[in-house]
């Protein structure tokens, strides 16, 4: 409703110092009410001419996040950027065959929304998904109940679909002609065209040179063992599209795959014995026709977790039993929901009746599908976050699960081996150790991650109890409480939440938290001001609700000890009105003492805070300052920082953010009060370490600055 995105190939930049031959993809969003209106011409394939603001794309500069090089390499674009307006693009003709391509897809689109989107409006985005690759309307909360069940998979196009979109022209040819060869051919070509039609993914890739390379052997009446085909096509797979070997969902892919060919027919062979002797033919048919393509089902669904089991712990930090049952429903779902909607499509081009009895038909099988991932939500139990584990945790799994499998090997080892497998999963799906991180006896931790234009702090105190202040922003459909926050603070050594503030419920402070609430259960969650009608705020209550977290309002005045650690609650003191919207300078503050250093955490309070700011502390302390509103304008004021005398200041800001921060100004007079400024546009992530008389700061890109206390007067070392 406020803009689009778009991916755009880039060929040529112009700018102030003249014309650029470059090639790399951008993402770019264009605002405004003009871009909804806009956006049907703009197809993959047309030329585009924009006014573009560029900048570098966004890197997760956290502990625990993957490295920067790794990141850039998985990701689908160079950079991304901003164009203002839809009257700032231009748009061109593209080549008739990507013209054509636009206009089916502009069909299925039509045809979906008459037929099936009168039933519900993600049904229809839900077929259109399964049909061409357009997820553009998926309910983001849809999204994540089918990743949290185990089943995204059957939306994203990918092996299963290109597997019946290939049974489905095979069967056709076969109807239609009788040489083996030209069925085989006509199907590659038609397999290759539904690949280039619903675009360049690389699931979809990886699936089409698949199905491709299986036409083309069987066209030549070569029958190659399963492996070898699995290899050829990881191989070719390769060559077209080197970045696949850091692709998790290629690894996710082939390791499924190789789980299946391996694994699914021992278990299947072990778990349904051949019918005994004697046995009635209603004995056999049931054997035949029920218990082993269910078994089937079943083995291939095991074989393949135990394969993807690690990555998914490793990448997504999820694992769970959920996917074992419900893809009992969620193939055949999306079988049906894939041929309803052909079916619906090109019935629509011959009756308008039978069309619609189609459309009914999909919707009803959509339903089916993501009624079949509700059921988390009703048995969350069935799949749960992990922190990641060391990798040769995993190394060592995989190798004990060959061993397990391997044919050479005498039963008692594979066994053995088989256990010991077991014991590493288990150990993969718990991460023991995980505390080993937290800091050490006597240290005072407190880390701002790098959450953009938002703000997240960790503080994590010498008993190893653990205070999150804040919790990022909202970016979209990316979860940055559950794929930012939650992996640093499991990096930072801690499994679980004490207590959560929120200073205030503006989205880049509490947009995270609802995610956090469910990953880390917080024994208690801290307000400052409630806002009753902040829908962020409401988010997080219901998150509380389900984690059964305690609620506490805190004041001016409230104070807590934490293992020698001092908590003064600052501001807010007791509002004299309810609030209808959300204010800034109703942010909680929060002073943590500990020895002689004080860290000063001020949320997005600005002057009216600061200006009746009394510090009330002895005067020779080591004063770490977090500075107010990411580096406002409106906030760190001559006075206040005169009064706070601040030796480290830190600001939580997004690279080049729109809002300017943080303020040149605020920068100036950070330096005029000889603060040691850490930025996290600039440094991602910010740890700093105290044991009460000395301060240690490191950053994300490798900056360390140490102060220390000599003669009961800070100073850098």
């Amino acid at each position: 409703d406020d803009g689009v995105g778009l991916f755009i190939d880039v060929h040529e930049i112009v700018d102030a110092r003249g014309r650029h031959p470059v090639r790399g993809r951008v993402q770019a969003f264009v605002a405004g009410e003009r871009a909804s209106s806009a956006r049907r011409a703009w197809t993959a394939g047309r030329p585009v001419r924009a006014w573009i603001a560029l900048r570098s794309a966004r890197e997760n500069r956290n502990p625990g996040a993957p490295s920067s090089r790794l990141q850039a390499l998985r990701r689908s674009h160079a950079a991304t950027g901003s164009i203002k307006s839809a009257l700032r693009v231009d748009v061109g003709t593209g080549a008739p065959w990507h013209e054509a391509a636009a206009a089916i897809r502009a069909q299925v689109r039509g045809t979906v929304a008459r037929f099936v989107a009168p039933h519900d409006d993600q049904s229809a985005a839900v077929v259109t998904a399964i049909l061409i690759g357009d997820r553009a309307g998926l309910d983001p909360a849809v999204a994540r109940r089918l990743q949290v069940a185990g089943t995204y998979h059957v939306i994203a196009i990918s092996g299963g679909n290109v597997a019946l979109i290939t049974a489905l022209c095979f069967g056709a040819f076969s109807l239609l002609l009788r040489s083996r060869r030209a069925v085989s051919v006509l199907t590659l070509l038609a397999v290759v065209w539904y690949g280039w039609l619903v675009g360049d993914d690389p699931s979809v890739t990886r699936a089409v040179t698949a199905a491709a390379l299986v036409l083309a052997v069987h066209a030549f009446r070569v029958a190659p063992q399963p492996l070898h085909l699995l290899a050829a096509v990881a191989l070719l797979a390769a060559l077209v599209r080197p970045a696949m070997v850091v692709d998790v969902g290629a690894w996710l892919s082939f390791g499924a795959t190789l789980g299946i060919v391996v694994g699914a027919s021992r278990m299947v062979r072990w778990a349904v014995r051949p019918a005994p002797p004697g046995a009635g033919p209603s004995v056999r048919l049931a054997r035949w026709r029920i218990v082993r393509p269910a078994a089937a089902l079943l083995a291939a669904t095991i074989a393949a977790e135990l394969v993807i089991m690690p990555v998914q712990a490793a990448v997504f930090s999820r694992v769970g039993l959920a996917g074992l049952g419900l893809n009992f429903v969620a193939i055949p779902a999306m079988a049906a929901v894939q041929m309803a909607g052909i079916a619906t499509v090109v019935l629509s081009m011959l009756s308008e009746t039978a069309a619609a009895v189609a459309g009914a038909a999909a919707h009803l099988a959509v339903a089916m599908l993501l009624g079949s991932a509700a059921v988390v939500d009703y048995a969350p139990w069935v799949s749960w976050r992990v922190p990641p584990t060391p990798l040769w945790w995993s190394a060592l799994y995989y190798a004990c699960l060959a061993c397990a499998v391997h044919p050479a090997w005498s039963r008692p080892r594979r066994l053995a081996a088989g256990a010991s497998a077991g014991v590493l999963a288990t150990a993969i799906m718990t991460a023991p150790g995980l505390e080993r991180a937290s800091p050490g006896p006597g240290t005072l931790r407190v880390s701002m991650l790098d959450v953009g234009q938002a703000e997240a702090i960790v503080v994590q105190f010498p008993d190893r109890h653990t205070l999150l202040v804040d919790a990022g922003g909202s970016a979209g459909s990316f979860d940055v409480g559950g794929r930012i926050v939650t992996p640093a603070v499991w990096a930072l050594g801690a499994r679980r939440l004490d207590w959560l503030l929120v200073t205030h419920p503006d989205l880049d402070h509490v947009g995270g938290a609802p995610a956090v609430v469910g990953d880390l259960a917080p024994r208690e969650i801290w307000e400052g001001v409630a806002v009753p009608t902040s829908a962020p705020r409401e988010a997080l209550v219901a998150a509380a609700r389900r984690a059964r977290a305690v609620w506490r309002t805190v004041r001016k005045g409230h104070a807590l000890e934490i293992g020698g650690v001092r908590l003064d609650v600052l501001h807010p003191p007791e509002p004299d009105w309810e609030r209808r919207a959300v204010r800034n300078d109703d942010s909680v503050v929060l002073r943590i003492s500990f020895g002689s250093v004080e860290v000063l955490l001020s949320g997005d309070a600005g002057m009216e805070f600061e200006s009746a700011f009394d510090p009330d502390r002895p005067a020779r302390v080591a004063t770490i300052l977090k500075a107010g509103h990411h580096g406002s304008r409106s906030s760190s004021g001559d006075a206040f920082l005169s009064r706070v005398a601040p030796d480290i200041a830190l600001v939580s800001a997004g690279a080049a953010n729109s809002f300017g921060h943080p303020h040149p100004e605020v920068i100036a007079r950070l330096g005029q009060a000889r603060a040691e400024v850490f930025r996290t546009d600039r440094d991602g992530a910010i740890t700093i370490e105290t044991d009460g008389a000395r301060v240690d700061v490191r950053t994300w890109t490798g900056r360390r600055w140490r102060l220390v206390l000599e003669a009961g007067w800070p100073g850098p070392s």
